[in-house]
């Protein structure tokens, strides 16, 4: 293997997959795919991808799979978080199934988070389970979505309230397509891989501090983290949980502008600053961790805080009715510092007088 192509194995209670990250993957992948060991040249397979991020890759995809024997189909959908539901779920199923894909063929998610997510959703549930392989082409998805087996779609009342967990086939995250993403989504990805930073490893978090980290290595720490969380617990019944840093406010902070004021990646920002202020409030942590957050949030052009007054009530109540919660309390991952997490149950009710507090 080129030596500036990284790899890590993840394994899962039905076997395990390979995380390959570096340059030029892309073009390759028709390669990747043989040394899934697929026999059968009338395996075919459905890029699912959004209007966007197809016509700058899907043809290269097509191409490449095509060119090793392979029948590729392809399914296209409008870019944007609001295409991630049921309707579209239902759209995909309906086109697997006009193109006779059977279970032994393959969903390829060529996208981000959105078209990661739905696509092993859709890969999960369409003839009770058909396999797939992710490619993931923004930061948030090649450090966190993309790696992990959650799938799932979004409801009216709520974020990612539809889904399964389904590990795929293999995930290749190609650092060169990096290059192309606005600095606006860029700085999405940048939420996530702050994330890790503070639950998991002061080493990264002061290299991004610094900037003194390359954008290949920054993902292969960034996966490695969370591969090894994933593979301590699976199935989200205890540490994996800590992923969820910064998400639990973060996703009622984008429910509650009704997912158009604030992108995924700046929610968890804005997610990650409240968790810190509560574990103050709580006395878990020195301010200075406040100042420590907001500060590398700003260097990568992160939003510390929203701009205007926001009903604490109402914030409360869509964190309660997360799928994190139970009964009247709501599981937060805090910080007592960078590196150092705990997990801590507040009550309803406590929870909108710390949102008070905090304003």
């Amino acid at each position: 293997m080129n030596e500036d192509i990284k790899k890590i194995n993840l394994k899962h209670s039905s076997g395990s997959y390979d995380i390959i990250i570096g340059e030029n993957l892309i073009e390759n992948i028709g390669s990747y795919i043989e040394n899934l060991g697929i026999a059968n040249r009338k395996t075919k397979f459905c890029i699912i991808s959004d209007d966007i991020v197809f016509p700058l890759y899907g043809g290269i995809v097509k191409k490449s799979a095509e060119e090793k024997g392979f029948g590729v189909k392809y399914f296209i959908f409008k870019n944007g978080e609001n295409q991630k539901n049921l309707s579209t779920i239902n759209d995909i199923y309906y086109f697997l199934y006009e193109n006779k894909f059977d279970r032994n063929d393959y969903i390829i998610a060529l996208g981000g988070g959105v078209a990661g997510d739905m696509a092993g959703f859709a890969a999960a549930t369409y003839l009770r389970g058909i396999k797939f392989i992710q490619i993931a082409t923004t930061l948030l998805a090649q450090v966190d979505s993309s790696v992990g087996g959650k799938t799932g779609v979004n409801l009216s009342c709520g974020k990612n309230l539809v889904g399964a967990f389904y590990q795929p086939q293999m995930v290749l995250c190609d650092t060169k397509v990096l290059r192309t993403l606005s600095d606006d989504i860029y700085s999405d990805g940048m939420a996530e891989v702050i994330k890790h930073g503070c639950i998991k490893s002061v080493e990264l978090f002061d290299s991004l501090v610094n900037k003194d980290i390359s954008v290949t290595d920054m993902v292969y720490q960034n996966v490695k983290i969370k591969s090894e969380v994933v593979m301590s617990d699976e199935f989200e019944t205890g540490e994996r949980a800590v992923l969820n840093f910064g998400h639990t406010v973060g996703h009622a902070i984008e429910k509650y502008y009704g997912f158009s004021k604030f992108s995924h990646g700046k929610s968890v920002a804005l997610g990650m600053v409240y968790a810190v202020k509560i574990s103050h409030i709580l006395k878990l942590c020195e301010y200075d961790l406040i100042e420590k957050t907001t500060n590398i949030l700003n260097i990568y052009s992160l939003p510390v805080n929203i701009g205007e007054k926001i009903d604490s009530k109402i914030l409360s109540d869509i964190c309660c009715g997360d799928k994190k919660s139970e009964n009247d309390f709501i599981k937060f991952v805090l910080l007592e510092n960078i590196g150092k997490y705990k997990f801590v149950k507040i009550n309803k009710n406590e929870l909108t007088d710390i949102f008070d507090k905090i304003g």
